[in-house]
């Protein structure tokens, strides 16, 4: 029997929408714990379908009609179906033979069932808050159940394969009162060789089709429920992510299969038509605990832009909406996916959906676990040509490209390998005598974890658990003084790890109050110029007292005119850089104090040098003999009068006296230290006479004698 959609999947929900209230503040603000892992986390280990192609075994196949063995092939439009009244008394089971079935591969199982597209609505039960029935129906109008299991029990059996067991049969899980059109169950199939459903009611729309119809796959389960999807939504991802295939392409899990081998997810279709994600909010709690798997599919937003004649759902609303879904399926440990709303050419949906949209860019941003789904709204706004005549639904070649765009982000966000974990920018901070914060970053979302210890060995370690990825740990009850070695490591939320190379800081000592000051300098001072000196705050030991709060007053030796000293001032975590000007040349020295307490005091003891040359004496006798030789003696001084011992000048002298014989133009060295002594001899005493000195090259710098008598020998005397 080929299964027909129900009259639910043509139906066509006329939607009127109205205007919507301006955009407002989001009333709800998301709070998640830092330690819930982002995005998609790891790719899903595969759930490889065990039980396609078994033996399958069923006591009612329609006279013969439709075999058991339609329920586990691979075309979920051509499934079994039952023709008889279910009932207690005369269960209709469909049971698998999986004994050729690896042992190892049937412990931890997900059984899943199929009654779509038979039934095309999740929930043939449910009506929307705002919306009973679709515009112009009194009665369900299409919501009709097609042969669901509504009272069965999934029960398993430990016989040997081959012929169907009669008895011995253990019931892994009861259900009664099924309204769903599909249903999975995580069971263990550990010591069991046989699976089967066995329905003691069902659900049909005529008295006459009360008969069970439905695909059973067995999934794999021993690496976990990670590869599972379920899509939540209104009648646009109701009537594109069914099992549909003639007409719809393969179905979301074949596409996906020839994509990403070794992979075949479950996947249920569990889309509503008519619904608006305030029916979600209020709902997922009621759907979420039937859902074994991961990934949940969350898209509402059409008739949230405009529902039944003049309303619409306000922007804010349609967030918090939203906020409660993606927190429930976090809080469930699964990880919600969420796509932008299709595009449509109503005026309603082209004045409102992109509102609705901005709030899903809010979501993005307010929470960085979610998965983002196909945008829809771009796709469709560039493939116009897919939306059916009702403006709103895709057309049948619209719904096959929905589901792709669906595939397309599911290979791409889900079951793309990370990239390889890195960590980068490791550094010390905030180093102090029993603690220091260690930082670094990574590329993907990781945990963090640094050991540390005095040696490479560690031995000690702090972590946090939560996924991030710029990192910072504290390390507490550290020894002062002393070098410590460290390595900071992560696992990501694709359960890579990865670890640093080994890295040391030292903490600090620990220090006392402060008791003297230490002033120092690098600089060789020179009169009359300023040079800069530090004044650093110590305790007994000779630590940095960098809580010293004193004032300190400077003093110096130097009395001369020009000393410029700093003023009082306070130091900045027990340091201070000051200036200071000297014009004495020599031994001199700067004391610093504090001006509260004396005995915290400091000295800094420097050899000043003169200045340049800015001066030049001559120092010569007042009398002298006639043609007899004597001395005069040349010194150089700066300005401060300090005698100026790096002069190097050359001078040359003249005299009065045309006759007197002076010495010959003379360049001082080094080893002069800024003074000489010459030999002249004047030969006039007529009159007194003057010697003069200058620098040849700097003509100011030059000096003459005082009037020297010249006299005469006496014969004899």
């Amino acid at each position: 029997m080929f299964l027909k959609i129900s009259a639910a999947a043509t139906l066509v929900i006329s939607i009127a929408l109205g205007s919507a209230a301006p955009l407002a503040t989001n009333a709800a603000v998301a709070s998640i714990s830092a330690s819930q892992a982002s995005g998609a986390g790891g790719v899903p280990a595969a759930m490889p379908v065990i039980s396609r192609g078994v033996p399958a075994f069923t006591n009612d196949d329609c006279g013969g009609g439709i075999p058991a063995s339609r329920a586990n092939d691979n075309v979920y439009e051509d499934g079994w179906r039952a023709c008889g009244t279910a009932s207690p008394s005369a269960p209709i089971y469909l049971a698998y033979d999986l004994s050729s079935v690896p042992a190892a591969q049937r412990g931890a199982v997900l059984v899943v069932w199929y009654n779509d597209p038979a039934t095309i609505v999740y929930d043939y039960t449910y009506h929307s808050s705002v919306n009973p029935y679709p515009p112009g129906c009194t009665t369900n109008c299409g919501w009709e159940p097609f042969d669901i299991p509504r009272d069965y029990t999934l029960e398993a059996n430990p016989a040997s394969g081959g012929s169907l067991p009669a008895s011995g049969w253990v019931t892994l899980a009861s259900v009664t009162g099924n309204n769903y059109h599909s249903r999975q169950h995580a069971v263990d199939l550990t010591g069991y060789n046989w699976v089967r459903i066995n329905v003691t009611a069902a659900d049909g729309y005529q008295p006459t089709t009360t008969g069970v119809v439905l695909n059973m796959d067995v999934h794999n389960a021993s690496a976990g429920y990670q590869d599972d999807w379920i899509f939540y939504g209104d009648s646009i991802t109701e009537n594109g992510m069914h099992h549909a295939t003639q007409g719809y392409g393969a179905t979301f899990a074949q596409q996906l299969s020839a994509l990403v081998p070794g992979h075949f997810p479950a996947q249920e279709a569990a889309a509503i038509g008519g619904t608006l994600s305030n029916d979600g909010a209020r709902s997922i709690s009621a759907w979420l605990p039937l859902f074994s798997g991961s990934y949940v599919a969350i898209a509402y937003g059409t008739n949230d832009a405009g529902f039944c004649c003049s309303a619409s759902v306000s922007p804010t609303i349609f967030y918090n909406n939203y906020v409660s879904m993606v927190q429930a399926v976090i809080a469930s440990g699964k990880t919600p996916i969420v796509p932008k709303i299709p595009w449509g050419c109503t005026s309603q949906v082209l004045t409102f959906v992109p509102q609705l949209n901005q709030q899903i860019d809010a979501l993005y941003s307010a929470f960085p676990q979610i998965v983002r789904g196909p945008d829809l709204w771009a796709f469709f706004s560039a493939n116009q040509s897919l939306i059916g005549p009702d403006c709103i639904h895709p057309t049948q070649a619209g719904y096959s490209a929905l589901r792709q765009q669906w595939v397309n982000t599911a290979v791409g966000s889900v079951y793309t390998p990370p990239p390889a974990l890195q960590i980068s920018n490791v550094q010390t901070s905030s180093v102090g005598s029993s603690s220091a914060v260690i930082g670094w970053q990574t590329n993907n979302k990781a945990s963090s974890q640094v050991d540390y210890g005095t040696t490479t060995d560690y031995g000690t370690n702090v972590t946090d658990a939560a996924t991030l990825k710029s990192h910072s740990l504290t390390l507490t009850g550290l020894t002062p003084n002393t070098t410590y070695h460290y390595q900071v490591s992560g696992t990501d939320t694709f359960g890579q790890s990865a670890a640093s190379a080994d890295a040391t800081f030292t903490t600090t000592a620990v220090v006392g109050a402060a008791s003297h000051l230490v002033v120092a300098t690098t600089a060789t001072p020179t009169a009359g110029t300023a040079f800069s000196f530090t004044v650093t705050a110590q305790d007994d030991a000779g630590n940095t007292a960098t809580d010293y709060a004193g004032t300190v007053h400077f003093t110096t030796t130097d009395t001369s005119t020009g000393v410029v000293l700093p003023a009082n001032a306070t130091l900045t975590n027990g340091q201070g850089t000051f200036s200071a000007t000297l014009t004495k040349a020599g031994a001199q020295t700067i004391t610093a104090t504090d001006t509260a307490t004396a005995t915290i005091t400091g000295t800094l003891s420097v050899t000043i040098r003169p200045a340049a040359a800015a001066q030049m004496f001559l120092t010569t006798p007042s009398t002298v003999t006639a043609l007899k030789p004597f001395n005069v003696t040349v010194t150089l001084k700066d300005r401060y009068g300090n005698r100026a011992t790096g002069y190097v000048g050359t001078v040359h002298f003249t005299s009065s006296d045309l006759l007197a014989t002076l010495p010959a133009d003379y360049t001082f060295t080094s080893t002069d230290a800024g003074t000489r002594v010459f030999s002249v001899t004047l030969a006039t005493f007529a009159t007194p006479q003057t010697i003069s000195v200058r620098d040849i090259a700097n003509p100011n710098l030059n000096t003459q004698s005082g009037m020297i008598t010249v006299t005469v020998a006496v014969p004899g005397l």
